[in-house]
């Protein structure tokens, strides 16, 4: 079993800046460190945490809702990523105890002030880690926000870096050797700890994206009262029709043997309650997300599409431009669904199967896109085979690997799904 943990440190406080000790104490943090964690945030954005853990201290906890506020989750407190303890010299200025606090840190034990020494250190922080490391399952990636000391120690005892050898490159460089707002890398793998990324600053972290494969599986909502007359149907919404729920129930045959990982759904309730039926037999649910949801029609919304298919030619073809009558450009659609693959590909693992459940006009734009097939040329193609371009309940699959995405299967009915598959 493998797991990569991120450990960062919190930004700087006002202790930090007035250059007094911080071990249990604790003090808030400073403009400055919330900056240092915003640019944490901001470089930890495209990797999905599948747990995520802070010291209580209230410098860590704050700088974790800042690096995970988008995600909506919190994290969850951990008293053993607490900072290491420097008993009397709590809150002691660096340079009124200078020899004191030289001789501690050297030695990194401040048992002689009544604080931690290195084996309660590392006996806690092995502790700590064993705990977390149950909760997981392989290829899980950890978030710890914590402190600098708490590196230091997790550097030397977990990882045995020569703490000396990299004092000295780092201050080569001109750099701190446990920043505020640092992050670290390390994975656990059968019993051994590596590291990754020692320390460095937020600005210069750099994400190595996993080289992996992910399987897209992405369904289209059952007919609804407004597909069954004909009505444009965009972020308007109308109940499936019974014919729909038969649709999405043979999509949920055609896709009963696919192990999903998770699933998205678009947050229209026509979606989530095809994507309801279709993982009945699956011990997951989708999850809803508004970069699903269908393009924004404006006032074409509810019209009905016999009358005004020239102008709909046009609003569709080359591309999609339904901004000037309040509703969505082509650039704010594919801003969304970029946004969706890369929570996607984030969250994923190698050879995951993913579920999307969502619309018609959105999967054509994602085709475009993706694979530049146009709406114009499919539907002339599709409409010489005697097929609908976009069935409902229909069923396209799409593979993202070695950093690019390959069509594999254009969107069929469930019922040709199952033929070809």
């Amino acid at each position: 079993m493998k797991i990569t943990f991120y450990l960062v440190r919190h930004g700087e406080t006002l202790f930090n800046h007035l250059g007094r000790m911080q071990g249990y104490c604790d003090s808030p943090l400073t403009e400055l460190g919330l900056q240092q964690a915003q640019q944490a945030s901001a470089k930890l954005k495209d990797i999905w945490f599948d747990h995520i853990y802070s010291s209580p201290s209230e410098r860590a906890w704050n700088t974790a809702d800042i690096i995970v506020k988008d995600r909506g989750v919190k994290p969850e407190l951990l008293s053993g990523l607490h900072e290491m303890s420097f008993g009397r010299l709590e809150g002691a200025r660096h340079t009124a105890h200078a020899e004191e606090i030289y001789a501690c840190r050297e030695k990194m034990d401040y048992s002689s002030a009544g604080g931690e020494s290195p084996a309660m250190m590392e006996e806690r922080i092995r502790k700590t880690l064993n705990h977390i490391i149950d909760q997981c399952v392989d290829g899980d990636r950890v978030l710890l926000v914590g402190h600098g000391m708490y590196q230091l120690c997790t550097l030397k005892f977990l990882l045995g870096v020569d703490l000396e050898a990299l004092r000295k490159e780092r201050d080569s460089e001109g750099c701190s050797m446990i920043p505020n707002a640092g992050i670290m890398v390390f994975s656990y793998e059968d019993g051994n700890y590596q590291i990754q990324q020692v320390p460095v600053e937020p600005e210069n972290f750099i994400y190595h994206v996993e080289d992996k494969t992910v399987h897209f599986y992405y369904v289209r909502h059952g007919e609804t009262l407004f597909n069954h007359y004909n009505r444009m149907q965009g972020r308007s919404d109308s109940p499936l029709t019974a014919q729909g729920i038969e649709q999405v129930k043979l999509s949920a045959k055609a896709l009963r043997n696919i192990n999903f990982a998770f699933a998205y759904c678009s947050s229209a309730e026509r979606a989530r309650d095809t994507a309801s039926y279709i993982l009945e037999s699956h011990d997951i649910s989708a999850v809803p997300n508004q970069d699903l949801r269908e393009i924004n029609f404006g006032t074409y919304e509810a019209r009905v599409r016999d009358s005004i298919m020239d102008e709909l030619y046009e609003r569709f073809n080359p591309c999609v431009n339904f901004s000037d009558v309040g509703g969505e450009s082509e650039e704010q659609v594919i801003e969304r669904i970029q946004r969706i693959l890369t929570l996607v590909l984030a969250r994923a693992k190698d050879g995951d199967n993913v579920l999307l459940v969502a619309h018609g006009s959105l999967y054509m734009t994602l085709l475009k896109h993706l694979f530049n097939i146009y709406r114009a040329d499919l539907t002339e193609q599709k409409k010489a085979e005697g097929k609908h371009i976009m069935p409902n309940g229909g069923i396209a699959k799409f593979t993202f690997s070695h950093g690019a995405y390959q069509l594999d299967q254009l969107m069929v009915t469930p019922e040709e799904f199952m033929e070809v598959k």
